[in-house]
């Protein structure tokens, strides 16, 4: 095993390479602590789109959470639901089950790769029912939580040149191009954020937007 034959990565050759540790906590934590890994360019990669999973849901949220006033958030405090309808009971204590298997994961000899399906479970559940404001900010809370056990800490995304308000005015300006059948406009509009770092998404009525991490 020598370097010269490109048989083996330093930490610090890793994060020069993809500026964030977080890749290679994702990469040692999705398998046994007990079991060899095989390291790879594609296992990193996995990662990363993992890890994008994850960003894009707290993204949607923290940008959902902007728009107008929330009603009252439906808080998980010691394993019990409290407040709101009876009706929130059974998505809240969703939430709260999973975060027990995450506990019972990490109590069964350290058991990463279950913790971290109960991580993504969360956020296939969040992206479920992310038009429940309440619903998805207690999901985000509880997900930032099981986050901080795992020392995974998410990175800002990164900022473009653009504000807000300009990225918004884009897409205006792309929606009406494409109510004008100018799909050449529309699709250079998109390329033009894109190489700014600004990621479109058209869903069914609307177009959302974040910043690539």
């Amino acid at each position: 095993m020598a370097k010269s034959l490109g048989n083996f990565v330093t930490i610090k050759d890793f994060i020069a390479k993809y500026n964030d540790a977080n890749l290679l906590k994702l990469f040692f934590l999705s398998a046994h602590y007990s079991h060899p890994m095989d390291y790879s360019d594609k296992k990193i990669e996995e990662a990363r789109q993992a890890l994008e999973r994850i960003s894009i849901l707290i993204d949607k949220i923290n940008r959902m959470s902007k728009v107008k006033s929330l009603p009252p958030i439906y808080l998980i405090v010691g394993g019990i639901p409290q407040g709101g309808k009876k009706s929130k009971v059974k998505k809240d204590q969703e939430i709260e089950d999973l975060r027990n298997k995450f506990i019972a994961a990490m109590d069964d000899d350290f058991n990463t790769p279950q913790a971290l399906a109960c991580i993504f479970d969360l956020v296939s559940l969040g992206h479920k029912n992310i038009e429940d404001k309440s619903f998805a900010l207690c999901a985000k809370k509880a997900l930032e939580e099981l986050l901080r056990i795992l020392g995974i800490q998410l990175k800002h995304v990164k900022t473009a040149a653009l504000s807000d308000a300009q990225i918004e005015a884009k897409i205006r300006e792309r929606q009406q191009a494409r109510l004008n059948k100018d799909y050449a406009l529309s699709d250079k509009i998109r390329k033009e954020l894109e190489e700014k770092g600004i990621i479109l998404e058209d869903e069914k009525d609307k177009t959302i937007w974040r910043r690539k991490l």
